[in-house]
């Protein structure tokens, strides 16, 4: 029974190499020559034998200028000129000491050497998209443009879309000049790949990749409609119209990029409508995709999980159709991440299915690896990591056929259960036995559950006891203040001042509000009522992050606010910490506005991080420090910052600095982390608030508690 199997998986491996590495069947082709200093010399290319060259290599790129062939001509180029690699987007390019954005306009320009006996031949150049208008010349003619380039965004009218242009050869140089301008989208410049080729081969090539995508599209709506059909058979089972849509939206998809046939079939269609097609279809295909999986495995995807992701691909869409293709563009790495992680989840699905032998399940595990190999394929080519292209409908298409292959072995297998029910009936009273043993065991983890439960209460129970205490010593002062004055108030006394009374009785309240707040969250902390969503991070780098968030408003203010990160080897930076990301930035932050609150605004505050300890002798650690040039701390202060409603002989004569809570919610947070705080000050010289965290020993120990 499992030899039909692997006969499936082989074809699956083949499936994935072929598509992925399509070079391996022409090993015996020449190697492609690629531009040197802005000169691509193909003089003994062979157009014949060798198909068709990519223009790949260093172009000369003339930033902020749109320049023609004239000015070329008459040297208003610049004359030390910049080479940007192609094919690539013209982000982090160096122009003038400085690295570029995906936004500006530029002028690229190529000379392709020929041989002389190509003079006067007819030939191709295949221009693929660019982002995201250009206007192209060759040998000093207008050959073709897409949009309309600008200066700013006002100006260009964007377009992108690939297109053939034919030309004569005339002599044994070739010009190509290309103006580019994008101010709407996050990649900009020539960020995929020109072809260059006799006339008949371009036209060929062409006419192959849209028969190909014709195909892929045609197929993947028939296979939708397909799946509506049998929903409509049998709406019992909503799977297969799920799955009829997904097929639907990854065939929209197909249209809209690669050889983006919407832009031939609907020729006045936008390019900021194409653009929401592309970004809405992915989003669509996706709900639909969660929504198949757990239709088609309801036991062993968690219906909160599948909420989630179809409440965040929602979220997605309508964030897309709100905001213009400049935003919602850039959000494209993360919501590539979001696919990654839903595929790989289904992937989970799949395997749990497996595991307890859910009809059709090795059949789905096995196409979906496939869709998750192109999906990340699309992925790594969208940033711009390889450069195979969007193959994602590839995977859909093979998905499909795996679906159906599944469908039929059901059919198939729907026989043979007749004949496995009466063994199945001597099985069930085994099971009986087995039952009850669960629901002992069952029965003594309640019962366990019960006594945790108790000395929860007890726990409570003594925080509530502790909490009321310090309540009742904390509120007492502010309540005896309102009294007094609402009762000045009362009397008529001194009614010159009644608003004033008024006013400060309202800072009070907002006093109480603040000290009350501060209190429940303490209290839950203590009593571990609060629940730590903990996760492997790198700690220098979610320090910085921190830093980079906070860093304005700190230095809007006059601040020097600098950070320092002392773990600067590469083994240093390979540590991790086991933290709740947002607990530890809630006592990042507090140290910092501590800091801000007690220093002068022409004082400095630094953010440090570094590691103490060594992993030989077990206390390795990260150390975090909050260090600031302000008043500091008296000495006798010290040993009581920590503390409950502790705010110093200073800090007291000031109402408005805070309730004293602060730094006792830190320490209980470092402490649930495992972690210590201490500080380190002297009054006139400044404080040094620095917390420690353990470093992660053994990741997987870490990850599986």
């Amino acid at each position: 029974m499992r030899k039909p199997f692997y006969k499936v998986y082989v074809l699956l491996l083949v499936f994935i190499f072929s598509v992925l590495f399509p070079g391996a069947s022409a090993l015996g082709k020449r190697s492609q020559p690629e531009a040197v200093k802005g000169i691509l010399d193909l003089s003994e290319w062979n157009w014949e034998h060798n198909g068709l060259a990519k223009l790949d290599g260093e172009w000369e790129l003339i930033w902020s200028r749109l320049l023609t062939p004239d000015d070329f001509a008459r040297g208003l180029h610049c004359s030390s000129p910049t080479y940007a690699q192609v094919p690539k987007e013209w982000k982090g390019l160096r122009v003038d000491g400085g690295q570029l954005s995906n936004q500006g306009y530029a002028t690229y320009r190529l000379l392709i050497r020929t041989d002389s006996a190509d003079n006067g031949k007819d030939m191709g150049l295949y221009v693929p998209s660019v982002a995201t208008a250009y206007k192209l010349w060759i040998d000093g003619r207008l050959a073709a443009e897409n949009g309309v380039v600008g200066m700013s965004k006002k100006d260009m009218v964007p377009a992108n879309f690939p297109k053939p242009v034919f030309f004569h050869v005339q002599g044994s140089q070739t010009e190509l000049v290309i103006q580019v301008s994008n101010f709407v989208q996050r990649k900009g410049g020539l960020w995929e790949a020109f072809r260059l080729g006799e006339s008949q081969e371009v036209i060929y090539e062409r006419e192959k990749e849209m028969i190909s995508q014709l195909l892929i599209v045609g197929s993947l709506f028939t296979m939708g409609l397909y799946h509506m059909g049998l929903f409509l058979a049998r709406r019992k089972d909503k799977s297969p119209l799920v799955f009829g849509f997904f097929s639907f939206a990854i065939g929209i998809r197909t249209m809209v990029t690669g050889q983006t046939l919407v832009a031939y079939l609907f020729p006045h269609i936008s390019w900021e409508i194409q653009v929401h097609f592309e970004y809405l279809s992915a989003s669509f295909s996706m709900i639909m995709f969660a929504l198949f999986v757990y239709y088609r495995y309801p036991a062993e995807m968690h219906k909160g999980l599948r909420n989630l992701f179809v409440g965040v691909l929602l979220a997605y869409s309508l964030f897309v159709i709100a905001t213009h293709a400049s935003v919602y563009t850039y959000t494209m790495l993360y919501f590539q991440l979001v696919i990654l992680v839903l595929i790989g989840y289904a992937l989970y699905v799949f395997v749990r299915a497996f595991i307890r032998r859910r009809e059709g399940a090795r059949l789905n595990m096995a196409a979906v690896v496939v869709f998750l190999v192109f999906a990340l394929n699309d992925v790594l080519f969208d940033n711009r990591i390889i450069a195979n292209g969007y193959l994602v409908q590839l995977g859909m298409l093979f998905y499909v056929f795996m679906e159906s292959v599944n469908l039929s072995h059901q059919f198939s297998k729907s026989f043979a259960r007749v004949e496995t029910l009466s063994a199945q009936l001597q099985e069930w009273n085994e099971m009986l036995e087995e039952k009850v043993q669960e629901r002992t065991e069952a029965l003594e983890k309640t019962n366990e559950s019960m006594q945790r439960v108790n000395k929860e209460l007890v726990k409570m129970e003594k925080s509530r006891r502790h909490m009321l205490t310090n309540i009742s010593h904390e509120l007492g002062t502010p309540l005896t203040l309102i009294q007094g004055y609402v009762k000045a108030v009362l009397d008529r006394v001194d009614e010159d001042n009644h608003d004033r009374y008024l006013r400060l009785t309202y800072e009070k309240t907002l006093i109480l509000d603040r000290i009350i707040g501060d209190l429940f969250e303490l209290s839950k902390l203590e009593t571990g009522k609060i629940r730590f969503d903990c996760q492997a991070v790198a700690p220098a780098a979610y320090i910085r992050s921190l830093y980079d968030k906070y860093e304005l408003s700190i230095k809007q203010e006059g601040y020097s606010f600098e950070f320092i990160d002392h773990s600067a080897s590469a083994a240093q930076r390979g540590t991790l910490v086991w933290i709740d990301v947002m607990r530890m930035e809630q006592v990042v932050t507090n140290l910092l506005f501590n800091a801000r609150k007690f220093t002068p605004s022409s004082g400095f505050i630094h953010l440090i991080v570094e590691q103490s300890g060594s992993q030989e002798k077990g206390d390795l650690c990260v150390r975090v420090i909050v260090q600031d040039s302000g008043r500091g701390i008296d000495e006798e202060d010290l040993p009581f910052v920590f503390d409950r409603f502790y705010r110093g002989k200073e800090s007291s004569k000031n109402s408005s600095t805070g309730t004293g809570l602060g730094l006792a919610i830190c320490k209980e947070i470092i402490a649930h982390h495992g972690g210590t705080i201490e500080v380190e000050s002297k009054a006139g010289s400044g404080s040094a608030f620095t917390f420690t965290l353990p470093v992660m020993n053994d990741m997987e120990g870490e990850l599986g508690a």
